[in-house]
């Protein structure tokens, strides 16, 4: 779980700042355009040089995605077989990197991946605090098993 986690932290940040990025060379590029209307067959290459490099940055984003999304699903597909066990009535669901939450009878509960010093891999959940503020009985922590069929195809 651990790994799964690591290795999509790196494809999410990096779709954030090649999305941001692109966004912002094609926004520059529409900039000039708009502004430089009249003197357009000067800034015509800058134009289309910045509009290139935006869409390849967002391209290269959209890659980075698939990536982060391809490690995030095994993740999720593991903390959803753990989450159903203690609540078979979760619906709801959503989990990002190492943290998450799901609504089971109305309920809205956090999870938060967690590895003790020990090695050992939990989820940590907690109930909204609006519900019970300060009450340590609104936490559990249920274990993440160690060899899981998800795990076993990502170590190929």
């Amino acid at each position: 779980m651990e790994q799964l986690i690591n290795a999509a932290t790196i494809p999410y940040w990096a779709t954030i700042v090649l999305s941001f990025l692109g966004g912002g060379f094609i926004g520059v590029a529409i900039l000039i355009f708009v502004v430089e209307h009249g003197n357009i067959k000067e800034e015509i290459k800058v134009i289309i040089a910045l509009l290139v490099i935006g869409v390849m940055l967002l391209v290269l984003g959209v890659h980075c995605k698939n990536i982060y999304s391809k490690y995030n699903d095994q993740a999720k597909s593991i903390v959803k077989n753990v989450i159903a066990k203690e609540y078979p009535d979760a619906t709801e669901f959503r989990f990002e990197l190492d943290t998450g939450y799901f609504i089971e009878n109305g309920i809205k509960y956090k999870a938060e991946y967690q590895k003790t010093i020990s090695n050992e891999e939990k989820l940590i959940i907690t109930v909204n605090d609006f519900i019970a503020p300060d009450n340590n009985k609104s936490i559990k922590t249920l274990d993440i098993p160690k060899e899981t069929k998800n795990n076993e195809s990502t170590n190929n």
